[in-house]
């Protein structure tokens, strides 16, 4: 699975969603500065590591490591399909040296929730 690293500015830092009984997340947002064109990525936290964001706030100058993941969506047979990636970080770092634990090796972390009710658009 590939990864995305970025070092930025914590924005905006959301509360924990439950989901389901089975899945958790956790928004924030990271201002990363690109020459002219700041960008402001949103990436989550899910399951257990969502508390990692507890000692961050919002401001703090932070280091990610997350995964790229995509994944096909369709209603029905007759809808057009469509895809949507997200980054799901499994680190998060500052410069004093607040690090977070190793990310899990690729395949011990859950699937994704296949809820066609739960998605964003």
């Amino acid at each position: 699975m590939p990864k995305f690293e970025a070092e930025g500015q914590l924005v905006k830092i959301f509360d924990t969603q439950v989901i389901s009984d089975r899945f958790q997340k956790r928004e924030f947002i990271l201002l990363v500065e690109d020459g002219q064109y700041p960008q402001e990525l949103s990436l989550q936290f899910t399951q257990s590591d969502c508390g990692l964001l507890d000692s961050f706030s919002e401001g703090d100058q932070v280091s990610v490591s997350s995964w790229v993941r995509g994944r096909k969506w369709q209603r029905s047979e007759a809808d057009a399909p469509r895809w949507f990636n997200s980054l799901v970080a499994f680190s998060i770092k500052s410069p004093q040296g607040n690090n977070t634990p190793p990310p899990p090796e690729y395949g011990d972390e859950p699937p994704l929730p296949t809820d066609d009710d739960n998605l964003p658009f």
